[in-house]
């Protein structure tokens, strides 16, 4: 057995392992996980020669992992789990520049103090107190102390993946000491290719620079439509810093220079530069040593197994980090990378053969197709379990993309370079390197806006057609051994006629909802939609206590359901529990009419101007109610009643009834009792049959007056993980009072009833 295999072996076994006991195994049976992979290798004694090394390898291996699982485990998340709810005063070096966010700063730091944990630790500054501090700064700070495994009441791993096994909140802050080491040199590096970047780019490229060059997207995520576009047309990778688009750039040359060490060292030094000026962030480095393992074989002469060069980077960054193995862009590298090593060689001899023509453009054309199609073999289902959709249009925007982002990639570090030394020659070469930006803003825009541009998990249906594609080509790739002359085109063909069964049955189940209400589980928040055959309106779109983005949720359901348009979305009041999804809405789905109460403008925060901007850019219609309205969308009636207050915001808000089916719906957003009174004063609610009870189920709302004039036959509440005692035991109490049947989002998740014939 050649050492090369002995290694993939190994560290197929330690990584199979790691994996295991993050996502299936508890906790508590770690240990008896080690003893049982350890008597695994007593049933290889019975075999001989490689068979027999094969298994005791990876049984070892496995039970290495197991073991290294559970040490990193007691030795960091259960010491930092004991630190959750106190305050300390603790000394802290400062391992990166601050980030800034709208309402607090964040600094990434590692205690240094005795008796405490020696982790890394995101410190959460809301007062701005720590806004200059820079990398290798010792502080004295003290923090109350939260969980960096658990939030909103829920286990997540998206910190522990990356390293920070602790959270404080910061209380006092007194520098000790200004750090000058060099072991900080790349993220004074990384701040100073940042600084360029901002300086010599235009205002409206220069996030997308930051985000490519850098890994820094936190002025990227602030252009909503361009970060929705960029997931739904397939390009999200191109601003990746799991190094997707890195993985691209070196596939591509391979497959244009070949295999060779020439070809080899360029991208080697393509990759470590992309992780020195990057900041060095765990998502880089590990990117960094996956690719380089896979290259470093032909610079030594050494065989090139990419099976054991994968696999042994994977195992190398999960024996540093067993929770790394929770990092999204992790999977996504690997899955990406394996499917490049496996099958773009294969496509693009294909597609070599059967494209006809010479040149450059043909080239590339082959070569961007093959680096598409391969890195989705594996990484599609990752996409689709995270993210909940899987774009159809990826090889396409690849091809009329991904030449720019590699002359944008290589040309603005050349711009950043420059500019250090002659500032107005870069800031010239900015501008025009801008248009490229512009030019794939302007593609992802108009591919993701295209009907059809995605298929969603909410929809049985894509679920179904993705296990039919992968069935197709297994069955494909076996037969064609035998029939060596099976054309790869039949397994294609034959899925692209099952995706428009699937799009063909999805619009007749569509046509034939004759009313459904669906109230979405997003926190302590509210999203509401109304269907009918093709139309739809959404009432709220806002979460709270939930990593989930109300404008993704009720956007992906109606998407799946084939959907494109929502006639009318109804803000009840501007409180951010209720709008802060709208503006992914808009950019989402698009929407006929964005409906506000009138006085919502007398206290602007800021708010509203930004829905109104939101509204225009997406040619959305304005429409504030300052008396009661009728609208109609289909078969979908809604009865608008005034705000009744200009005072407190919940209380100056829309409250409605909508007729769906057989159904009446009665949603008074977050209004208190009196105003509920005034209500039931002015209007006639006595054939209302579902209550969306308000304010999440606060005490202050659902009054006896309400409930005696309305007597509904069911409640739902939507709420979630919250520190207000949502829903108050006096409001259910009430409602059993009633006999009302009452669902909650917290307990049942998404709410649906089907309210028509």
């Amino acid at each position: 057995m050649k050492s090369v295999r002995k290694l993939a072996i190994f560290s197929i076994g330690y990584a199979a392992s790691v994996f295991a006991a993050h996502y299936i195994l508890p906790y508590e049976t770690l240990l008896t996980a080690v003893v049982l992979a350890a008597a695994a290798a007593l049933p290889g004694l019975l075999f001989k020669g490689n068979a027999r090394k094969r298994i005791l390898l990876a049984a070892l291996a496995a039970a290495i992992g197991f073991l290294g699982y559970k040490y990193h485990y007691d030795s960091t998340v259960i010491p930092c789990e004991e630190l959750t709810g106190k305050t300390l005063t603790v000394q802290v070096q400062v391992l990166d520049y601050p980030m800034h966010y709208d309402y607090c700063s964040r600094i990434n730091v590692k205690l240094k103090t005795d008796g405490v944990p020696q982790v890394k630790t995101a410190i959460y500054d809301y007062d701005h107190k720590l806004t200059d501090v820079e990398p290798g700064d010792m502080l004295s700070v003290k923090l109350r102390f939260r969980s960096a495994a658990t939030r909103y009441g829920e286990e997540v791993d998206n910190c522990i993946s990356d390293g920070i096994y602790a959270i404080g909140n910061l209380e006092e802050a007194e520098l000790i000491s200004h750090g000058g080491s060099v072991k900080f040199l790349p993220q004074r590096i990384g701040k100073a290719l940042r600084t360029q970047i901002k300086s010599v780019f235009p205002q409206d490229a220069a996030p997308f620079m930051l985000a490519l060059l850098t890994g820094d997207r936190s002025e990227y995520y602030n252009d909503d439509a361009l970060y929705s576009a960029m997931g739904v047309s397939g390009l999200a990778h191109a601003v990746a810093i799991s190094g997707m688009h890195v993985s691209f750039l070196v596939a591509f040359l391979q497959l244009v220079m070949g295999r060779s060490r020439r070809t080899s060292l360029l991208c080697l030094t393509l990759i470590w530069a992309f992780v020195v000026m990057s900041g060095s962030s765990p998502s880089a480095v590990r990117a960094g040593i996956m690719l380089s393992v896979f290259l470093l074989a032909p610079v030594f002469g050494r065989e090139n197994d990419r099976t054991t060069s994968l696999c042994f980077a994977l195992a190398l960054i999960l024996a540093a980090n067993p929770f790394a193995a929770g990092s999204v862009s992790l999977q996504l590298s690997f899955s990406a990378m394996a499917g490049i090593y496996l099958f773009a060689q294969p496509v693009y001899d294909w597609l070599n053969t059967h494209i006809k023509g010479k040149g450059r453009l043909r080239s590339y054309l082959i070569g961007s197709l093959s680096s598409s199609l391969s890195v989705t073999v594996f990484s599609v289902p990752l996409i689709a379990v995270h993210f909940g959709y899987v774009s159809l249009l990826m090889p396409i925007t690849n091809i009329l993309c991904l030449w720019a982002v590699s002359v944008l990639f290589v040309g603005g570090y050349a711009v950043c370079l420059i500019g250090f030394v002659i500032k107005p020659l870069a800031a010239l070469a900015a501008g025009v390197l801008a248009y490229l930006v512009r030019y794939i803003a302007f593609v992802v825009k108009g591919l993701a806006r295209l009907p059809y541009s995605a298929v969603y998990t909410e929809n049985l249906y894509a679920v179904l057609w993705l296990a039919f594609v992968y069935a197709a080509f297994t069955v494909w790739y076996f037969v064609r051994r035998k029939v060596k002359r099976l054309n790869p085109l039949i397994p294609a063909a034959l899925s692209l006629i099952a995706l428009l069964g699937v799009f063909l049955q999805t619009r007749a189940d569509m046509l034939n909802d004759t009313g459904t209400l669906s109230v979405m589980d997003v926190g302590s928040g509210q999203c509401i939609a109304v269907t009918e055959g093709e139309h739809a309106a959404v009432i709220d779109c806002g979460s709270r206590g939930t990593m989930t983005n109300a404008g993704s949720e009720v956007g992906q359901y109606l998407l799946a359901s084939g959907r494109w348009k929502i006639d009318c979305l109804i803000l009840t009041h501007l409180h951010s529990d209720h709008i802060n999804g709208v503006v992914r809405l808009m950019n989402t789905v698009k929407v006929g009419t964005l409906v506000l109460p009138e006085y919502v403008g007398y206290i602007d925060d800021g708010v509203l101007s930004e829905l109104v901007a939101a509204a225009h850019d997406n040619h959305v219609g304005l429409m504030y109610i300052s008396r009661d309205t009728e609208l109609n969308a289909g078969g979908i009636s809604l009865k608008l009643y005034a705000p009744f207050d200009k005072g407190d915001k919940n209380d100056r808000g829309i409250m409605l009834t909508a007729e769906i089916g057989n159904e009446s719906v009665l949603v008074t957003g977050d209004v208190r009792e009196a105003t509920e009174r005034k209500l039931v004063n002015a209007q006639d609610l006595s054939d209302t049959d579902i209550l969306i009870v308000g304010h999440h189920g606060s005490k202050y709302s659902t009054s006896e007056e309400l409930l005696d004039e309305a007597d509904p036959e069911k409640a739902v509440i939507s709420v979630g993980y919250n520190n207000y005692g949502h829903p108050a035991d006096e409001v259910l109490e009430r409602l059993r009072e009633h006999g009302i049947t009452i669902y909650r989002t917290d307990e049942r998740g998404r709410i649906v009833i089907y309210c028509g014939d």
